[in-house]
């Protein structure tokens, strides 16, 4: 099965989260957004930047493209979510995979392409 991850199941995992640890030993070919790999980034101090980086090295990273961006536009029209979170949905489209998140607040958890593996 084909998955991509959102932000915040990295970050559990970083964090030191069983259940995120459980997840991400489920699949092999983990992908995650760019937009993922720039917020993860983002909020990393300059000590531990160079063990996420190794950390993210894991993933299969998918850049932005048109036909990515397009997705996005009409999933934010659709369900008025953030931006970026729409990129990274579209991005899981875009890879005929399941987004994996445990964002119940933005995304709309019944979609058939939208897995909430727990809770926090």
């Amino acid at each position: 099965m084909k998955v991509l991850f959102d932000t915040n199941i990295l970050i559990d995992y970083l964090l030191g989260h069983v259940a995120a640890n459980r997840e991400l030993e489920q699949y092999k070919d983990c992908k995650i957004s760019i937009i993922t790999k720039m917020e993860i980034l983002a909020g990393t101090s300059e000590d531990n930047e160079e063990t996420i980086r190794e950390f993210l090295d894991n993933f299969t990273i998918i850049g932005l493209n048109e036909e990515i961006a397009e997705i996005a536009i009409s999933i934010r029209k659709k369900y008025k979510i953030k931006l970026p979170d729409a990129i990274i949905w579209a991005t899981a489209k875009y890879c005929n995979g399941l987004l994996i998140t445990r964002n119940t607040k933005d995304f709309p958890i019944h979609a058939p392409d939208i897995k909430v593996p727990y809770n926090i």
